[in-house]
């Protein structure tokens, strides 16, 4: 009976030792991550989160973040599936060090090699830096978008979580909302570029970027996208794009006396500038000074005596005479007094015509397969009488596909 019971005994004694819990080592935890044994370091760290002596100490769950960052950086396939969001992981086992960890303090571990450590701050930063190479590689030479916005998404969990202060913070809100644009994700690309100019960014293709989300597209703003031009015409006053394409969206909105005043001063700066003078002479157009519009596109001829936009315009402008006559003649009627006033305004409209046709037919020269400059220069021949020339113009119409009627 005593043999029995004090089996009994012996048997309760191995099932106490049996239960009892095994003491992780978070030191050897942490070689075990050095060595490249990661399943293995990751099983005893993750014990220590629950062991009772080791649960409430912060360099349990800073190595654990050192651990789990290692899963997630790791090359090895097979130990990328040990834990479905190991950077998750990883930034909730800092947060969890910071909060156990002693205040003005860091943590920091020592490399065989090395008389100096590495702290946490530093640790951190070479991991977002590392997601950020890898983001910026796959977008330039891989042509994976969406992989280098989940790389850049993973440098952004880190530094707005964990760093105070991260070096690269505006390059990674430029370079997401770059690649955001070009993978047609406009808020995302939005919402990024504007933090980089929040941060201080002061790089123009950002407000660019902008302005090509806001300018066309799903996402078109005209004064969203005049906004953000006048913004980089602030931020960066030297720089020769902004006011041009300020002038070019009031144009398109038709606030033409903003655009020619914005005009006004940047041919004053730009004098050479054959594109300002066009624009300035087809504002002056839009608003009937006629005159000025004419001088400013000959202005621009003077620059560049090929530039066709210009020599249209004033082409154009010399027909208007034209085509208020001829609208006149239209409207008379069959009286001995309207034949005597269509004879009167046949023979002004011929003067016209004659005063407009060198215009055109420079025109012609610069651009010869510009059908509505020939179906013009159809009619002033007709008009002048000019058979020969009229015909050779009918064919050139044909030759190109056009309808050569009025």
């Amino acid at each position: 009976m005593k043999r029995l019971i004090f089996l009994m005994l012996m048997l309760a004694s191995v099932a106490v030792f049996a239960q009892k819990q095994p003491k992780p080592n978070i030191n050897k935890a942490l070689n075990l991550m050095k060595e490249g044994k990661l399943n293995e370091a990751k099983d005893m760290i993750d014990a220590a989160t629950t062991y009772e002596k080791t649960m409430n100490d912060g360099k349990t769950w800073y190595y654990r973040g050192l651990i789990y960052a290692a899963i997630d950086t790791t090359s090895n396939e097979s130990f990328k599936s040990l834990d479905p969001d190991p950077l998750k992981v990883a930034l909730e086992s800092f947060a969890k060090a910071d909060q156990l960890g002693k205040s003005g303090s860091e943590y920091f571990t020592q490399d065989p090699g090395s008389i100096m450590p590495v702290t946490k701050s530093q640790q951190l930063e070479m991991l977002a830096n590392y997601y950020l190479d890898k983001g910026i590689k796959q977008f330039q030479d891989d042509a994976d978008n969406e992989g280098s916005l989940k790389s850049l998404g993973k440098t952004k969990q880190i530094f707005e979580s964990q760093i105070k202060t991260y070096s690269n913070d505006t390059l990674t809100y430029y370079v997401t909302g770059l690649v955001a644009q070009q993978n047609e994700n406009n808020e995302l690309a939005i919402e990024n570029i504007n933090k980089y100019l929040e941060k201080g960014g002061k790089s123009k293709d950002a407000y660019l970027i902008l302005y090509q989300i806001y300018n066309a597209g799903p996402m078109e703003n005209k004064d969203k996208a005049l906004e953000v031009v006048r913004k980089g015409k602030a931020a960066l006053p030297t720089n020769p794009d902004f006011p041009k394409l300020e002038i070019g969206l009031l144009i398109d909105q038709n606030k033409i006396q903003e655009a020619k005043g914005s005009l006004e001063a940047a041919v004053q700066k730009e004098p050479n500038n054959k594109i300002l003078h066009f624009y300035l002479g087809y504002t002056n157009s839009k608003i009937e000074n006629w005159e000025e519009a004419k001088k400013n596109f000959q202005d621009a001829l003077k620059i560049d005596p090929n530039y066709f936009d210009p020599q249209y315009y004033l082409a154009q402008i010399y027909l208007i005479d034209a085509n208020k006559i001829r609208d006149q003649l239209k409207s008379l009627g069959m009286s001995a007094a309207d034949k005597k006033k269509s004879a009167e305004l046949d023979k002004l409209l011929v003067e016209k015509y004659r005063i407009a046709l060198p215009y055109w037919e420079k025109a012609e020269q610069l651009n010869p397969k510009d059908v509505d400059v020939l179906d013009r220069l159809r009619t002033i021949y007709y008009y002048l009488g000019d058979d020969a020339k009229e015909q050779r113009v009918i064919k050139r119409l044909k030759e190109l596909g056009a309808d050569s009627e009025n």
